[in-house]
């Protein structure tokens, strides 16, 4: 059985090391991890992307490992475009465990795009990706700045404390640089993909655990995604859109039941 792991924007995959292992040890065998393109490419980042590039980064690493499907537990824009891969070459997966996927229905996906090709840089997510600092005195520093932010309310500091590590480059004089520039996060919002078809198109066992009180992923768009592929899992566990590192163990128990079940 083979397992990989597509991370969240502006989330490294050793941000998900509690996660990882847990899951590991739930169901005795390693899982792999994928960088998308924000993390390994020397380009500046685009005003837009579509996130079908970092599908077709998926299946090209699927088939360049060349050990069969794959189970792939993405999070956020990875479990995203863990659908649209696996919608265009469903013969690379055995099953997708969709943690807190983001999800947008075609109305609202087409005047968000609307918006953002007429003023990108105005979205409030966008502003916010753009504007956060991208340079620490040290990782003490960086620690200090995250565990004041809201968004990571939910986070236990040891989990926090991976987030830093594996998000930020330690420099000689001791300071350390984001390794997940703003203007790649930016564009990654602004690239939203209309979701639909893919989700439609899904023939695989999937699962999508979602946030309790998440705000990518609200009842009324899991109701949507029903109704879009009712062969699709759907399991809710308390926490928000940063499910899988405020609850990494109940994720990792979720994703592992769901996969030896099938």
């Amino acid at each position: 059985m083979q397992l990989l792991f597509s991370h969240a924007n502006g989330y490294p995959p050793d941000s998900y090391r509690v996660l990882l292992t847990s899951l590991s040890e739930n169901l005795g065998v390693p899982v792999g991890t994928h960088a998308h393109r924000p993390l390994v490419s020397d380009e500046p980042a685009p005003t837009f992307l579509t996130w079908q590039t970092y599908a077709s980064d998926l299946i090209e690493r699927i088939e360049g490992d060349e050990q069969g499907p794959v189970w792939l537990i993405g999070h956020s824009m990875g479990a995203a475009s863990a659908v649209l891969a696996a919608a265009r070459r469903p013969e690379l997966f055995v099953g997708i465990v969709a943690l807190d996927p983001v999800l947008v229905p075609t109305r609202i996906w087409f005047w968000a795009r609307v918006f953002s090709f007429f003023k990108p840089d105005a979205v409030p997510i966008v502003r916010r990706a753009l504007a956060r600092p991208h340079v620490f005195e040290n990782s003490d520093a960086a620690f200090d700045f995250y565990r004041g932010k809201r968004v990571f309310a939910g986070v236990s500091d040891t989990v926090l404390r991976d987030y830093v590590a594996a998000g930020h480059v330690e420099q000689p004089d001791g300071s350390v640089t984001l390794r997940h520039s703003g203007a790649w996060e930016a564009c990654i919002y602004r690239s939203v993909p209309r979701m639909t078809g893919a989700l439609k198109a899904v023939a695989r066992p999937m699962l999508i655990v979602a946030g309790e009180s998440s705000d990518v992923l609200n009842a009324e768009r899991l109701s949507w995604a029903k109704a879009i592929n009712p062969a699709v899992d759907i399991e809710s566990l308390a926490g928000g859109h940063l499910l899988p590192l405020e609850s990494p163990e109940a994720c990792a128990k979720a994703t592992a039941d769901f996969i030896r079940r099938h």
